[in-house]
């Protein structure tokens, strides 16, 4: 991912992994996820152990339900939010959940 960027990471107090769960491209969004998780954490432990949700997208494609079924098995303790960005579903409970967790973690802050 580039020491650059994951740099930005440090700031963030919980981390939102965005993935194809269609598998667009002949991708497999549990090894990206995998991968994505490892490089992270060779990165900087603490990025690897700060709390994490998995956004996964184009669910409105036929292709993601096995895909979405094999992220919530290999990911089984993770929250997994179902989206389509081009039919707008799951976006009310995407909302919902970044505003608990960010209103959430301010208010944990300050007690």
């Amino acid at each position: 991912l580039g020491h650059e960027f994951l740099r930005h990471l440090l700031r963030c107090r919980f981390l939102l992994f965005v993935v194809d769960a269609a598998g667009s491209e002949g991708r497999d969004p549990c090894s990206d996820l995998t991968i994505l998780r490892k490089e992270i954490s060779l990165y900087d432990e603490s990025l690897a152990k700060r709390p994490w949700i998995i956004l996964a997208n184009k669910t409105d494609l036929p292709e993601a339900a096995d895909n979405l079924a094999a992220i919530k098995a290999r990911f089984p303790k993770i929250k997994v939010l179902p989206v389509s960005a081009q039919e707008g579903d799951g976006i009310a409970a995407l909302k919902t959940e970044l505003f608990k967790r960010v209103h959430g973690s301010a208010r944990s802050k300050k007690a």
